[in-house]
């Protein structure tokens, strides 16, 4: 919805190597790394951004076991298929910068209009967990290695700025703050302890560093 308005989007382009939208009532062009509009009579709009997260079916079954799977049975199913990532592509490589590998995953992070990237692989040395400050906010940026998930919190819950740990709980990842105990799923969702509420979304994504860097020039790499 922008403006009122339910919009229909369907892929049209690739701008620096990254998939473009267009929605069918407008014809305005959307990118799908942040949601912003960048051409047509919504330009400079913006979509707002959901916590998505890349996980596997049997980590996501176990947290949310209603949950329905749209039909493999389409006359789309051409459509349906394995797209790598992470892994080297010529025509991916002259995007972006020099300062990582075109095609090395990072979490793209956003917070107070500054940008931040964090390599997956730093993530995964740092036990999981990154304790940070981004834009004049307390975040945290966590990855799973289990699963592959990545998201970027506020660490402020309840009004306190809390240290973020990766702990595991029945075989499954979570997130737990070192003072009180307090437990959530990856997913943000409250467990156990004394801050039993969702933590707040921090816009970010799991992208290949090309297109991130493409889009948002001006982004630091933690650690560097």
């Amino acid at each position: 919805m922008v403006d009122g308005k339910q919009l229909l989007f369907e892929i049209v382009d690739l701008q620096q190597g990254v998939f473009t939208m267009r929605d069918h009532v407008t014809g305005t062009l959307w990118n799908h790394l942040d949601g912003r509009a960048t051409g047509g009579s919504l330009k400079g709009a913006r979509l707002p951004m959901i916590a998505l997260q890349q996980t596997t079916w049997a980590a996501w079954l176990a947290e949310h076991p209603r949950t329905t799977v749209l039909a493999f049975d389409t006359p789309w199913q051409r459509n349906y298929r394995l797209v790598p990532i992470g892994e080297f592509a010529p025509d991916e490589a002259r995007f972006g910068d020099g300062r990582l590998p075109p095609n090395e995953l990072v979490l793209g992070v956003e917070s107070n209009d500054t940008f931040r990237g964090y390599q997956l692989s730093a993530l995964k040395k740092a036990g999981g967990v990154v304790n940070d400050t981004l834009g004049g906010h307390p975040i945290v940026a966590a990855y799973d290695g289990k699963t592959g998930n990545a998201m970027a919190y506020s660490r402020r819950v309840g009004g306190t700025d809390v240290k973020f740990a990766l702990t595991t709980d029945a075989g499954r990842s979570m997130l737990e703050d070192t003072a009180s105990g307090s437990r959530w799923t990856l997913g943000g969702q409250p467990v156990s302890g004394t801050l039993a509420t969702p933590l707040e979304f921090v816009p970010s994504i799991i992208t290949e560093w090309y297109g991130w860097s493409a889009y948002h020039p001006q982004s630091s790499i933690h650690g560097r």
